[in-house]
């Protein structure tokens, strides 16, 4: 990018990459083959289940009744049919047999296939009982947000290959985790509501975890490639080239790189997505293994307007809205920040993992795995100041805002205000195990340091056409009479954590009973520096909190399985959020970085499964009691969106998730269900500033808490006859509330998806081609999708003492993306 200021032109885009452009065109033939393309990846069958279908009970219980890992091998199944196992995954893939001693609910390849090669992560998983998701856009570039049985976002852990994503980040995983992966090398997704393993590298996880399994490489030399093409001008193509076995010396490995484009479905500007996955294994003997991945991400989109839900009804019955609902296309020089051209989202990402695994003899194995990933965001956003009213957090500072080297008031300029963060997180966890004959256990350590810096410099603009310079171009930047960079934001946030824990499992009746207990010690240590002049000062806390945990297990009868699983669980505040963040205009602080104390969980659940040779059911049942509630505020500082904790005291939460599908029925017809009911309340009354400056509590006791809807559901069926596929599915969410003081309800909505698909025949050098066509919202329905940022109370209100408390900032919401087509061919070779 240019290291001057833009000349007038439309807002700076980084430039697309001419790979597979002859499947990439514009144009009206391409946007007519559209109906003919489609992508799935149809290489290596969905291991993973066929695994845990033919494995011995012991075997399985000798497995801690953990979920299957990354790095178990499928080089021994490549001869199993594709066609074969796609016909016999229970539910078309979209439940699978487990025996863990706790909830798991998982999505095999057998279904991820089928769906549109630009699904993300929470995409593929929007089905699941325990799951409430929320994606702003069908291109699944921009994220979303996921809730799991009342708990949300940053109480969800996210895992790659056993990788954290995004530990202590500035916001939750689930805004990026579509940069981690392309949905092609995906194997298997694993959501455990409530549970993670002890030796999983993660605090904050009340709800669970999200572990996602990236493929194996093939034993055999060949390749994938795909193109696609649909609505909103979206275009994708993704090619994988397999190794296969280098000569005789167990290594294998696979390389892919995808390019994917979109328009905005609504308002103005484009996204882009350029995505490279690296992984490698190497065998040693039956049981030991090296296994090495790596993965790049560059993505680069303009955010968008979330509405209010008046000003979206407004919208929606053709009525004048307060705010329009989008960002404008033209830039406006008295309001800067309503274009949105100066609102591009800009991320590069990498990140590897090193799992390693020793086997010392029959009894004990090593298992060693570092971790490192660099993460650098760019926000940009806008703001109109005027000279001698620019703030750098509680301090006037003195800023020539036109460059006529005088300060007066009645200079008003647009500047450019770029918030670009780094951050930084490496790791190891290492284990010793040990495998008996009616024993099993571990013991381990794990260490990790994360950084996080934030720096938000102030530039010159364009002020007629509103482009921005690039973020780096320090020569654009204002600076004070005195020299100094003018800065809203100069933050350093970091932690280091140490980890010790240990974990024993005896085998009773033969291996039909078990029981398992263990403990988790965490310390924490969270330092934050503000390098403002005004505010300058620094923190350091340190946090040390036990995580025990039991399970029992039973298969007391063939084909049936109880099982009773409780966990303590941990989260410390983020370092980030011990940012307080000011007003550049007059000073007054926008967001709060008073100390938040750490939430501790305390979470029971009770298990039933039956896995016949046709039906399996899953159904568990779960109480949490959670303490010093931490929950993630969406909100804006100077115009830029930011992440505000606070504690919101204790929660209740109980309920029921159900999971029920089919192998085949009459050869074709593979149904699935899943339910959830939950009921959650809040047990304290929330703090609060009353109108005449004293404090005074909000009467939320017994209320529900936020994006807590208390019914779910999903229908889904997969059909095949012969090389022709289908798979369709419909989810209920129930109304939500987006208040504190349950004033405000989003309504109930449905959600659907349909993919057709056929398999042609082989062709030259083309062993497996297969198009297809994928449907989301096929009803086009326009209804809020989600809620953005929540409000203490939409409606004036007493307080528990009489004291007048005003209404809260309304809170606003996503939309549901509206009915979109994605058409792809693909093909091994």
């Amino acid at each position: 990018m240019s290291s001057t200021i833009p000349a007038p032109s439309d807002p700076v885009r980084p430039c697309r990459l001419p790979a597979f452009s002859f499947l990439a065109g514009r144009g009206k033939t391409i946007l007519a083959a559209a109906t003919i393309l489609s992508s799935a990846t149809v290489l290596a069958a969905n291991a993973a289940w066929a695994e845990d279908t033919t494995k011995t009970r012991h075997a399985r219980k000798a497995a801690h009744h953990a979920a299957p890992t990354a790095t178990e091998s499928k080089g021994s199944q490549e001869s199993i049919s594709v066609l074969g196992q796609r016909s016999q995954a229970p539910g078309g893939g979209m439940m699978r047999a487990e025996t863990a001693a706790r909830s798991v609910q998982s999505v095999t390849q057998a279904y991820i296939e089928m769906q549109s090669p630009t699904s993300s992560p929470l995409d593929l998983i929007k089905n699941l009982p325990s799951v409430n998701i929320s994606t702003p856009d069908p291109s699944g570039n921009e994220g979303g947000s996921i809730s799991s049985r009342g708990l949300y976002d940053n109480d969800i852990g996210f895992l790659l290959n056993g990788m954290p994503i995004a530990n202590g980040s500035s916001t939750a995983a689930s805004n990026f985790i579509q940069n981690y992966i392309d949905s092609n090398n995906i194997a298997s997704e694993s959501m455990t509501p409530g549970s993670i393993s002890v030796e999983d590298p993660l605090t904050s996880a009340a709800a669970g975890a999200l572990s996602i399994t990236t493929r194996a490489p093939s034993q055999k030399f060949g390749g994938f490639i795909s193109g696609s093409y649909g609505s909103f001008n979206t275009s994708r193509e993704f090619i994988r080239l397999d190794s296969g076995e280098i000569g005789h010396s167990g290594i294998t490995s696979y390389a892919s790189f995808s390019n994917m484009h979109s328009d905005a479905w609504r308002g103005s500007g484009t996204s882009e997505r350029k995505h490279m996955d690296f992984r490698m294994t190497k065998k040693i003997g039956e049981r030991s293994s090296i296994d090495l991945f790596v993965g790049y991400n560059h993505s680069f989109y303009y955010q968008n307007r979330y509405p209010t839900m008046a000003n979206f009804y407004a919208d929606k019955n053709g009525q004048p809205v307060t705010t329009p609902i989008s960002y404008t296309a033209t830039f406006n020089p008295l309001s800067p920040s309503s274009y949105y051209g100066v609102h591009g989202s800009d991320k590069d990402q990498f990140y590897s993992s090193l799992p390693m695994n020793f086997a010392l003899n029959h009894l004990f194995s090593v298992t060693i795995t570092p971790y490192y990933q660099r993460g650098a965001i760019t926000l940009n956003s806008a703001s109109r100041l005027q000279e001698g009213h620019t703030y750098a957090g509680t301090a006037l500072q003195k800023v020539d805002l036109n460059g006529d080297g005088k300060i007066s008031t009645a200079t008003r300029a647009d500047v450019s205000t770029n918030s670009m963060s780094m951050n930084q997180q490496g790791g190891v966890v290492a284990s010793l195990h040990w495998h008996g004959e009616n024993n099993d256990g571990q013991i381990g350590y794990w260490h990790e340091e994360n950084s996080y810096s934030l720096k938000t410099p102030l530039s010159r603009m364009n002020q007629v056409t509103g482009a921005q310079p690039s973020d780096t171009d320090t020569a654009a930047y204002y600076r004070t009479t005195s020299g100094n960079i003018y800065y809203s934001t100069n933050y350093v946030g970091s932690y280091s954590l140490n980890s010790g824990f240990m974990e024993d499992t005896q085998f009773f009746l033969n291996h039909k009973m078990s029981l398992t207990g263990g403990i988790k010690v965490v310390s924490e240590t969270l330092r934050g520096q503000d390098f403002l002049a005004s505010t300058a000062s620094s923190s350091n806390h340190t946090f040390v909190s036990p995580m025990p945990r039991m399970s029992w297990s039973w298969d007391f009868a063939p084909h049936h399985q109880v099982y009773i699983n409780a966990e303590g669980d941990f989260r410390a505040p983020s370092p980030v959020n011990l940012i307080t963040r000011y007003s550049t205009s007059t000073g007054a602080m926008t967001t709060s970085g008073a100390n938040a104390k750490p939430q501790y969980s305390i979470k029971e659940e009770l298990g039933y499964r039956y896995t016949g040779d046709v039906f399996l059911a899953d159904v568990s049942v779960y109480n949490f009691n959670v303490t010093n509630r931490l929950l993630s505020l969406n909100t804006y500082s100077n115009d830029v969106p930011v992440s505000e904790t606070l504690n919101t005291g204790g929660e209740t939460i109980r309920g029921v998730d159900l999971m029920l599908s089919t192998k085949p029925l009459f050869h074709r017809f593979r149904p699935y269900l899943s339910f959830e009911y939950l009921h959650a309340t809040m047990d304290n009354n929330l703090p609060i500033a009353a109108d005449n400056g004293s404090i005074d509590y909000l009467k939320t006791r017994g209320k529900t808490p936020i994006m807590t809807p208390k019914f779910m559901g999903s229908i889904g069926l997969t059909y095949t006859e012969g090389p022709f596929f289908l798979n369709a599915s419909i989810r209920y969410t129930d109304k939500q509330y987006s208040t504190f003081m349950n004033d405000q309800t989003m309504p109930s909505y449905f959600s659907d998806s349909l993919a057709l698909g056929y398999h042609l025949p082989k062709f030259f050098i083309a062993q497996s081609p297969v198009f297809k066509l994928n449907f989301t919202n096929l009803t086009g329905q326009y209804k809020l999708g989600g809620v953005y940022y929540f409000a203490e109370n939409a409606k004036a209100t007493t307080g528990v003492y009489g004291n007048k408390i005003s209404a809260d900032s309304a809170p606003s919401y996503y939309i549901q993306p509206p009915f979109s087509m994605m058409g792809s061919l693909s093909t091994s070779f």
